[in-house]
């Protein structure tokens, strides 16, 4: 190709052999100019190349890099779930706990004590109570209060969430 070039640049002394340049004679005065910008080429082509395998390789470490972090990350993500599902275990079982002692209340005590708790747990405690003694002490409280709760008790998770955002 490069004799092609040399042909065509109008080098007449220009001699292909089979052994590529080796047998091309520079006697014209442009001749070793042009040899010369080739070579510079070549070697700036192999310089770039060069550097494109040396981010290759930066790139390749970097990426194995990450995958050990997310591996990492993963790791630690289901660990966190596990805790996670051991605390709602443990959490449902002082719920559990907590409805037992409302239920064993006398109703005027459960509707002032369902009254004072977080408005969540206190819907969680009349969701797992005996729905006669959840009847009592709603009937018990402050019409607003028992309101809120019976309408809570009614909604979904994400009915709820939208009650709670008003």
């Amino acid at each position: 190709m490069i004799v092609l070039l040399l042909l065509g640049l109008g080098c007449q002394s220009a001699q292909a052999t089979s052994a590529g340049l080796d047998g091309v004679s520079a006697t014209s005065p442009g001749m070793g100019e042009v040899l010369d910008a080739l070579e510079s080429r070549e070697r700036a082509l192999d310089r770039r190349e060069k550097s494109i395998e040396d981010r290759e390789a930066e790139l390749r470490e970097v990426e194995d890099e990450l995958q050990a972090r997310l591996e990492e990350l993963e790791a630690v993500r289901t660990e966190i779930q596990l805790l996670l599902d051991g605390g709602d275990e443990a959490r449902q079982e002082r719920i559990l706990a907590l409805i037992k002692m409302t239920e064993s209340m006398r109703s005027k005590q459960a509707a002032v004590f369902l009254a004072e708790l977080d408005h969540d747990l206190a819907v969680e405690v009349l969701e797992g109570m005996n729905r006669t003694k959840a009847g009592k002490a709603l009937a018990l409280m402050a019409p607003q209060t028992a309101a809120k709760l019976a309408e809570s008790l009614t909604l979904g998770p994400i009915e709820e969430l939208n009650l709670n955002a008003q």
